[in-house]
């Protein structure tokens, strides 16, 4: 009798494996869906029906998957930043040996790459959020899993209260430099970079006089990043 229990226990499981990859391939068609709306329609008129029924996912499905539009497309910012921590560390990886500021600064420079295409939705949301607050807390939580990730990917793993201190001032920044980004319409984002390396110099001379970094952790001079952002992105080399 083992056996056969056994063989049923390995079914069920590989059932609901199934089960789950399939639950995720209908949320991030639909997620891509209601982000694409997002694009042209605010946040309120984004409807799940009319989402499904524009990919063909029955009504009542897309709603037990998806709950509502706004979980649609939360989810798919979490996919973009996905991709742009996985696409990040690849470059980095290409670099060599780079500083740990250098790392984050290309880290979070992709990260506003791949939005570039999407500013249309970041506007959208950032209006929407004015009137939610639990979108405005759900998209600040975000951001923060983002960075801190991308952090720790940089060499900062974000250890402590210092660490959590360290994720949300670069967030902050984020925030910041993401208003020049929004005008931004230059092909190689120049102006975004260098605002970001500004002001990631001035959280971090912020977080020295804090005692945010261990001592070992030395600020680079002016002089010396000013050459750097000359030879280009932070001595990361871009295909």
């Amino acid at each position: 009798m083992i056996l056969p229990l056994l063989v049923i226990r390995i079914y069920r499981m590989t059932q609901a494996t199934n089960d789950v990859g399939q639950t995720a391939q209908i949320f991030a068609t639909l997620a891509d869906e209601a982000w694409r709306q997002l694009g042209s329609r605010p946040l309120t008129e984004l409807k799940v029906a009319e989402i499904a029924a524009h990919v063909g996912v029955d009504a009542a499905l897309a709603v037990a998957v998806a709950g509502d539009p706004q979980q649609l497309v939360l989810g798919k910012m979490a996919a973009l930043d996905d991709q742009a921590v996985l696409e990040s560390f690849a470059d980095i990886e290409d670099a060599g040996a780079v500083s740990t500021r250098e790392k984050i600064l290309e880290a979070l420079m992709h990260r506003f790459e791949v939005y570039a295409p999407y500013r249309t939705q970041i506007q959208a949301l950032n209006r929407a959020a004015r009137g939610r607050p639990d979108l405005a807390l759900a998209l600040g939580l975000g951001l923060q899993s983002v960075t801190r990730r991308m952090l720790a990917m940089a060499g900062d793993h974000c250890d402590g209260w210092r660490g959590i201190l360290r994720t949300k001032g670069v967030a902050g920044v984020v925030l910041v430099v993401a208003r020049v980004w929004m005008d931004d319409d230059s092909p190689d984002l120049a102006p975004t970079m260098k605002e970001l390396d500004r002001r990631l110099q001035q959280a971090e001379e912020w977080a020295f006089s804090f005692r945010l970094f261990q001592q070992s952790h030395r600020p680079e001079t002016q002089t010396a990043r000013q050459d750097d952002i000359t030879a280009g992105r932070g001595g990361v080399e871009n295909d």
